[in-house]
């Protein structure tokens, strides 16, 4: 597991991080919940046991006594956590007039999102945050998008596709998860889901999607999104007829 720090999107070395830590007053205890993080069936004591054996580590039995211990907490935990999702998002419909002006009023980072999407789903395609960036990104490039722009800020080519890459950790860079597609996707994204032109499924998946994981590590969980237009939505794409050019002009403009 690598534990990644930064501030304001800006990556920062374990070192600095510590430093930065170390001059206040009091120094913070930062928590992390591993709920979060691992697939939950592993936490189940017999089957850490026997992997303690196996693997030849003495803390999973000494973890798996823990929690044998505190299991029945721990269910009760998982299923009364709750957060406020994407896929939770409250529904306030709004007009078809009313989401053309506010969408096509002015350039933002929201505005675009909801226009990648919007163009990604049509003729009835169900996407992930992440095809929508990998499509949206090498389809711009086969528009000769200009190369100096935002857009593949977080993308690198990779036998002749942009692909989504996440950078080792070094003062001042981005990985792409902050990249400014992955911001206007995640905005225009919830803008969709609020105002009812698309559906959101929640699903759970494990490893990664970015390198080749080995062991307990492909038991890491991350949430991904599966996008699909409602049937108003299907209308906004069908009506908004330069979808396409809006977000080429959009990302011409931004430059790297």
């Amino acid at each position: 597991m690598q534990v990644k720090f930064e501030i304001a999107g800006i990556q920062l070395k374990e070192s600095e991080a510590k430093t930065l830590l170390s001059i206040g007053s009091e120094a913070p205890t930062v928590t992390v919940d591993l709920m979060d993080h691992v697939d939950t069936k592993l936490l189940d004591s017999s089957k850490l046991f026997s992997l303690s054996i196996e693997k030849k580590h003495p803390e999973l039995a000494t973890l798996a006594a823990k929690l044998a211990i505190t299991s029945p907490s721990i269910k009760k935990r998982k299923q009364n956590r709750g957060r406020h999702t994407i896929s939770q998002m409250e529904v306030k419909k709004i007009t078809l007039d009313q989401a053309l002006e506010e969408l096509c009023s002015y350039k933002s980072l929201k505005n675009v999102g909801a226009a990648m999407v919007v163009h990604s789903l049509s003729f009835g395609k169900t996407c992930t945050i992440r095809e929508i960036a990998v499509n949206q990104v090498n389809d711009l490039w086969d528009r000769d998008v200009d190369a100096q722009s935002e857009l593949f800020a977080g993308f690198k080519r990779v036998q002749g596709q942009f692909m989504p890459f996440v950078a080792k950790p070094q003062k001042g860079l981005l990985t792409y998860h902050s990249s400014p597609v992955y911001g206007a996707l995640r905005e225009g994204t919830a803008y969709l889901k609020q105002t009812g032109f698309i559906k959101v499924e929640e699903q759970i998946e494990f490893g990664s999607a970015d390198k080749q994981l080995n062991g307990t590590e492909n038991h890491l969980q991350r949430k991904v999104y599966r996008l699909e237009l409602t049937e108003s939505g299907q209308v906004l794409a069908d009506t908004w007829a330069d979808v396409d050019q809006f977000i080429l002009n959009f990302w011409n403009t931004r430059k790297a």
